[in-house]
């Protein structure tokens, strides 16, 4: 598989560090996405890269796929997509007092998990991104480093 180098967005946000409320507000980044891509357009985007399988059996593969990933996820089962990651189901909820006391009732949420995998690691994903900053009221002609994209640097990621 072809190392791919993308583009993560990022706005600047002024805020408290959660674990040091008292402290003073600070600059962070918060990655953003410009858009969704509709899994219509991802069975197609997978159709046009020289796939020698019709954008209909693309489709026909990956609904049966999300069906069966339910299916066992909900199962209690955790299922690895190869390098895409390891899917499972969480909860989180409150606690009781006591093991007699603990209900159902405390589940706030159920959740899907993804944990990546070594391809798809947090260092890796950082080394495969440049940064640049979404901003959208900056004017075309602003070189600046406000809305410009940040090359990779010698290990293959963006500096922030």
């Amino acid at each position: 598989m072809a190392t791919t180098i993308g583009t993560l967005k990022y706005r600047l946000m002024q805020m408290k560090n959660p674990q040091n409320p008292d402290g003073p507000k600070k600059w962070y980044a918060r990655a953003v996405q410009d858009r969704t891509v509709e899994f219509e357009d991802f069975v197609t985007h997978m159709a046009e890269h020289n796939s020698p399988y019709s954008r209909g059996v693309i489709h026909g593969v990956l609904i049966d796929m999300l069906a069966c990933l339910q299916e066992l996820v909900l199962d209690g089962k955790s299922v690895r997509l190869g390098e895409l990651g390891l899917f499972s189901l969480g909860i989180s909820g409150q606690g009781a007092d006591s093991r007699e006391e603990w209900t159902t009732a405390l589940v706030d949420d159920v959740h899907l998990n993804v944990r990546n995998t070594r391809t798809w690691s947090n260092a890796e994903l950082r080394k495969r991104c440049r940064l640049s900053e979404l901003n959208t009221y900056a004017d075309a002609s602003d070189t600046g480093s406000s809305g410009g994209t940040e090359e990779p640097d010698e290990e293959g990621g963006g500096g922030l």
